[in-house]
């Protein structure tokens, strides 16, 4: 098994783009995160759900404050609404490790048992997003190891 057995189709954005932005693309596109990039199209961080989330609690809020907040629909609507033109670049996840296109299958592996994450951002020799390794992904290359094929 090699790389690009198991690595798929990013959806990138840019850090300049609004919170709006990276909901709608997630929607639209059907995927859990989105890859950042900078005006140079180099990979700068990672938008999950839990990012965008995490976005709409007012940054003075911590655990217990933010269910007494968020009392009512109404109330997270409007805090949801108020994070809407948010950039990107302030919400985003910026503790990523990607692995190159020309890294070998154990490199992979070992960056996500090292950082305990089952999305792996793959990046060209520029820096630019080439795509990402999935938790099915990182599935094949346990299931190559004990010879189990995949029968799709």
């Amino acid at each position: 098994m090699e790389l690009k057995d198991i690595i798929k189709e990013s959806v990138s954005i840019s850090e300049e783009a609004s919170f709006k932005d990276a909901i709608s693309l997630m929607i639209s596109e059907k995927t859990n995160s989105l890859l950042v990039t900078d005006n140079n199209g180099l990979l700068t961080g990672e938008v999950s759900v839990t990012d965008l989330l995490d976005a709409v609690v007012p940054e003075y809020l911590d655990g217990d404050s933010i269910a007494a907040h968020f009392v009512s629909p109404a109330m997270f609507e409007e805090a949801t609404k108020d994070a809407q033109e948010k950039q990107v670049k302030f919400f985003m996840s910026t503790k990523i490790t990607p692995v190159k296109l020309t890294d070998g299958i154990m490199e992979v592996a070992s960056n996500a048992i090292a950082n305990k994450s089952a999305r792996i951002p793959v990046i060209d020799d520029a820096g630019k997003p080439a795509g990402i390794i999935s938790r099915r992904g990182l599935k094949h290359i346990i299931g190559d190891a004990l010879n189990i094929s995949d029968t799709e």
